[in-house]
């Protein structure tokens, strides 16, 4: 397995890969229909971010990106297909996203996690810093947890 920047090229297969990795969680039809647009991943995206692809034998088994708002660095989109869940795939990105900040001199990453993921930022060093607002079809006060790794 080998980690390499994402081209325009693999936007479709990151976009199939995302929705596959969402719904491992069980998540209600409906709800991954509200969540479509933000779990596309478009050329352009790719293009003006830090998107890196875990690969192995020409298969993306993940992909995660790097992104900016305003002053803040936030881990997004950080995805592994669901077959490979559990096989060390997402700690070795998750690895590759703390050493690719630290090389950009980004000092600590936020990770607005899902719920379901929140725990393993945790293993990996992350540490709760508060909520969002997630709102969702009869959930309308859900939150997704916050978290941040220092990464300097």
């Amino acid at each position: 397995m080998f980690i390499r920047q994402a081209l325009a090229s693999d936007a479709n297969h990151l976009t199939s890969l995302a929705h596959a990795a969402k719904r491992y969680w069980n998540y209600p039809e409906h709800w991954l229909a509200a969540w479509e647009s933000s779990l596309t991943i478009t050329p352009e995206f790719i293009n003006t971010h830090l998107v890196f692809a875990a690969c192995e034998n020409d298969q993306i088994l993940g992909f995660y990106a790097l992104t900016q708002e305003r002053s803040d660095w936030f881990l997004e989109h950080c995805w592994v297909r669901p077959e490979s869940i559990g096989t060390g795939i997402g700690r070795q990105l998750f690895e590759h996203a703390v050493k690719t900040a630290r090389a950009a001199g980004i000092p600590s990453l936020l990770i607005d996690a899902d719920p379901f993921a929140a725990p393993f930022y945790e293993r990996m060093g992350a540490r709760h810093v508060g909520t969002i607002p997630a709102p969702v079809p009869e959930q309308p006060e859900r939150t997704l947890p916050r978290l941040r790794i220092g990464v300097s």
